[in-house]
């Protein structure tokens, strides 16, 4: 399961609605003293709350694990929330642990009527294979909804999508490709686990159902209907969608034989008990070393290319000492000195990784 939308019916804690709006009117100022001050802390969570609702919702709260969209007290048949368990998290402990977790979470921000409902699920497999399956025709797939799109980037197919916008879809896409962009690098060692070497392309069938797309089994109680995933997903894999060798004696493409390794998707629900866990996940989104020492490692360089120094120890210092000479120059006139910018600018990067500000 790659991703997990619940709502949960119940109205909103007023005191809890006006400590949003007080950090969603923060989150809106120009002034980055104030803008480090729109986060919540809930539980063992820090969310950031940004500065404007989504859709009918009148407040969101993000971190590394969940983004809850929140309604006021006046929203009338709204839901209270609609809660986005991230994909990492989720890869990470389950649907069942992660299902417990914002119920518990969410009963402390209201009056909560009744268990969450799945509002969206995306069902997913990895998978290598020999076959081009970007050179496969259009008529070799049999599926329920006539919309297919091809993506391509370089010249090159890297996907395909199938009744997008419907409320059941599905895509084909280069995975290996796709985390490049995405940063989802969790992915790797589970692929590892499972014999990847590192090098070859792991393709994803991934299905998107949103609630009036799934079965009326699964409209109950999340944690009551997650069982039912496996035949939902045998569904989708023999009846939606399905890869098929096309026969040169019978037009009805309904009873071409599947392909062999639709066969062997179809049956991937069941998961090894005895897999080891991922890692612990953490609650705030933090910057990866690479980026921050990659990127940051620039000015300095350029500066010690400028002024011809060769050794790092000399270059940090003078850096460091023409940093500070550059901010005291009265000529400037900076509003502020260079220690009380460094905090601001680190409170305000403190409020979009989920962590608690800097004292003042």
């Amino acid at each position: 399961m790659d991703s997990l939308y619940l709502s949960f019916q119940g109205g909103i804690d007023p005191e809890l609605a006006l400590w949003l709006q007080e950090c969603k009117q923060k989150a809106q100022s120009a002034n980055e003293h104030a803008i480090a001050l729109a986060g919540i802390g809930l539980g063992d969570h820090q969310f950031m709350v940004l500065p404007r609702g989504r859709g009918r919702f009148a407040f969101v709260m993000e971190d590394n694990w969940f983004s809850i969209q929140l309604s006021n007290a006046t929203a009338g048949v709204l839901p209270l929330a609609l809660v986005q368990v991230r994909s990492e998290y989720l890869t990470a402990v389950g649907p069942e642990e992660a299902i417990a977790t914002i119920t518990q979470l969410v009963g402390d921000m209201g009056e909560v009527q009744g268990p969450p409902k799945i509002s969206r699920l995306d069902l997913f497999a990895d998978f290598q294979t020999d076959h081009d399956l970007a050179a496969l025709p259009g008529s070799h797939w049999v599926k329920r909804s006539k919309k297919r799109s091809i993506h391509e980037e370089c010249d090159q197919v890297t996907g395909i999508s199938f009744g997008s916008g419907n409320e059941v879809s599905a895509r084909l896409y280069d995975k290996t490709r796709e985390i490049l962009k995405s940063g989802k690098d969790y992915m790797r060692p589970l692929w590892a686990q499972e014999g990847w070497a590192g090098e070859a392309p792991v393709w994803r069938m991934e299905f998107q159902v949103r609630r009036e797309g799934l079965p009326e089994q699964m409209r109950g109680p999340a944690g009551e209907v997650l069982g039912c995933c496996g035949s939902l997903w045998r569904y989708l894999c023999g009846e939606w969608l399905r890869l098929a060798i096309p026969s040169g004696t019978d037009e009805t493409r309904s009873r071409w034989p599947t392909h062999p390794l639709w066969e062997g998707l179809s049956q991937l629900w069941d998961i090894d008990p005895e897999a080891p866990p991922l890692t612990r996940v953490p609650k705030a989104r933090l910057p990866s070393d690479d980026r921050l020492f990659r990127h940051g490692i620039s000015g300095l360089s350029s500066f010690m290319a400028r002024e011809g120094i060769t050794e790092l120890d000399e270059g940090l210092g003078e850096f460091l000492h023409a940093l500070e000479r550059y901010y005291d120059d009265p000529a400037k006139q900076f509003p502020e000195t260079l220690e009380a910018y460094i905090k601001r600018k680190a409170n305000a990067k403190a409020r979009r990784y989920n962590l608690r500000r800097m004292r003042p």
